[in-house]
This record gives structure tokens, C-alpha cells and sequence, in this order.
């Protein structure tokens, strides 16, 4: 019977350490799942942000041409028309400055 348990805790002392490693594993992984949230949560306000910024420019861009318009066109109605050109339209994209791709910025 002596054996027995001898052999029983030998045996079993793998598995106990296996044990220990794996609840250490768990403990950093839930640390690290709530670190994961907290930059999630950032980024996502961050992409909010900057959504909201780009619709804030593009009105103002649009609000800016149709001054800009208006403006020409009366300064156009005092010429004569053989010198009256025709008023261009904007172009409102966004120029992309930089590309991410992989992690890294083309510039």
C-alpha cells in the first residue's frame, strides 16, 4: 500500500504542475483580456472621432465652395460675357497622405 502511494504521487505530480501552469495561464490571460478591452475601447473612440471629423471638414468644404461660387458668380455677372468663363467644380476628397498597410506607413 506504501508503494501505491508512492507511485500515486509521482504520477500525480506532473499533473499538479501542469495544473499550476495552466491557472498562471488563465490569470495572464484574463490580465491580458482586459487590457485588449481598454485599447479596444480607444481605438473604437478614436475611429469615432475621426469619422466625425471627416464629416465636420467635408461640410465645411461644401459650405466653403458654395461661397466660393457665389462670390464668383457675382464678380462674373459685372464682365462682359465674351470673358465670362465657367466656374469649375471642387473636388472634395480626402488626399491620402500616408498608407497603412501591415502595420507600416507608406508615405
Amino acid at each position: 500500500m506504501g508503494q501505491a502511494l508512492v507511485d500515486l504521487t509521482e504520477s500525480t505530480l506532473p499533473l499538479l504542475e501542469e495544473n499550476r501552469r495552466l491557472k498562471r495561464k488563465i490569470a495572464y490571460l484574463e490580465q491580458n483580456n482586459a487590457h485588449n478591452a481598454v485599447n479596444l475601447t480607444n481605438l473604437l473612440r478614436m475611429f469615432v472621432y475621426l469619422q466625425e471629423k471627416e464629416e465636420r471638414m467635408l461640410a465645411a468644404w461644401r459650405a466653403s465652395d458654395a461661397r466660393r461660387k457665389k462670390e464668383l458668380r457675382e464678380m462674373r455677372s459685372q464682365l462682359p460675357p465674351e470673358q465670362r468663363s465657367k466656374i469649375r467644380r471642387e473636388n472634395f476628397g480626402v488626399p491620402r497622405t500616408h498608407r497603412v498597410r501591415a502595420g507600416f506607413v507608406d508615405g
